[in-house]
């Protein structure tokens, strides 16, 4: 789990992505998500774990929504960011 939040934190985390629309961002994470969610779905407590890592792409992504818009407090808006990644993002725990 330590591995996967590493992967989605150094996808979202650059600077350099920020011109990027948040569309683009969801669609390079459903790619690692998908394959997480496929090798991960299998083991019993893997809801759980899933269900966790569903949790902090959401808050990455937030974090990379309000950089992207300066926002001085960087973890508000989290309601705006999930409904507009919602048609987009791959759930793991569904």
């Amino acid at each position: 789990m330590q591995k996967m939040r590493t992967k989605i934190k150094d996808y979202t985390e650059p600077r350099h992505k920020l011109h990027k629309d948040i569309r683009d961002i969801v669609k390079g994470l459903n790619r690692k998500l998908q394959g997480f969610k496929n090798y991960y779905q299998i083991s019993p407590m893997g809801k759980k774990w899933l269900n966790r890592i569903d949790w902090y792409v959401l808050t990455r992504l937030n974090l990379f929504n309000n950089k992207k818009r300066n926002r001085r407090n960087k973890h508000t808006k989290f309601k705006d960011t999930a409904e507009e990644v919602k048609y987009f993002l791959v759930k793991l725990a569904s």
